[in-house]
């Protein structure tokens, strides 16, 4: 079965948007959760630690272990971090 690279664009930008997980409401690109949260800010989520980071912050993105979300989301599931 031969399938159309548009095909493949397509389904790669359409599960881009979803969350990586649906239990930490996590987006593995800053894109994607920009264009999920609308008006709220994105803001990066450490999963080893529990913590989420604002933009500005020095941690931001810095960990392995974690993704974008909301900060909405991310304040009812972890607490804030401070550089």
């Amino acid at each position: 079965m031969k399938i159309a690279p548009s095909a493949i664009a397509i389904a790669l930008f359409a599960t881009a948007s979803l969350p990586v997980s649906a239990a930490t409401g996590l987006f593995a690109t800053e894109p994607a959760a920009t264009q999920a949260c609308a008006a709220d800010e994105v803001v990066w989520v450490d999963l080893d630690r529990g913590r989420f980071y604002h933009k500005a912050s020095a941690a931001w993105a810095k960990s392995n272990n974690g993704g974008y979300a909301c900060l909405k989301a991310a304040h009812a599931q972890y607490r804030e971090g401070h550089d």
